[in-house]
């Protein structure tokens, strides 16, 4: 039983495991979508800049697909496209921020401010996609730390906002 314990010790992932898969490149720090699909499209030119994925319909029809079946906007102001591909290779994240706010169909009813998108190739060793999607999920619960990635004046100050939850 120790070694079990052990064992899902060494999987843990935290939030700096979780920002090791995105970049400064794939940071929206201020998005220019006013709606959706433009914010899907404009996040899916982030994850295409840099990477082996080239195909960005692909990627835009999944995470339609994936929106169809009921937002990934969870509130209160954050959203979680994803989804799995085989143009992906590794998992990929991708971060944006809208100070206005963005209809996103929201379970709450509210505008969406920060998005994380992740995008997973279908075979994920050790579930890295969905161990991500939780910590990031569960990261975005405080006000405080939603309010201070808000604010955040670049990449480097977003992740040490995630990282150290000040701001």
């Amino acid at each position: 039983m120790q070694g079990n314990i052990a064992q899902n010790k060494a999987v843990a992932m935290d939030i700096k495991d979780v920002l090791q898969l995105t970049s400064e490149a794939r940071f929206i720090a201020g998005l220019q979508a006013k709606d959706k699909e433009g914010v899907l499209a404009e996040m899916a030119d982030a994850l295409l800049a840099g990477s082996p994925i080239t195909n960005k319909e692909t990627i835009l029809e999944m995470l339609k697909s994936r929106e169809a079946l009921g937002s990934t906007a969870v509130g209160p102001g954050v959203a979680f496209p994803h989804g799995r591909t085989l143009a992906a290779q590794n998992l990929i994240i991708v971060v944006a921020r809208s100070q206005a706010g963005v209809d996103f169909d929201s379970m709450d009813g509210g505008p969406t401010h920060l998005f994380f998108m992740l995008i997973a190739p279908p075979q994920d060793t050790g579930n890295q996609y969905i161990r991500s999607l939780a910590v990031l999920t569960e990261k975005m619960q405080a006000p405080a730390l939603r309010e201070a990635a808000l604010k955040a004046a670049d990449y480097a100050a977003f992740c040490q906002v995630l990282t150290e939850g000040q701001g």
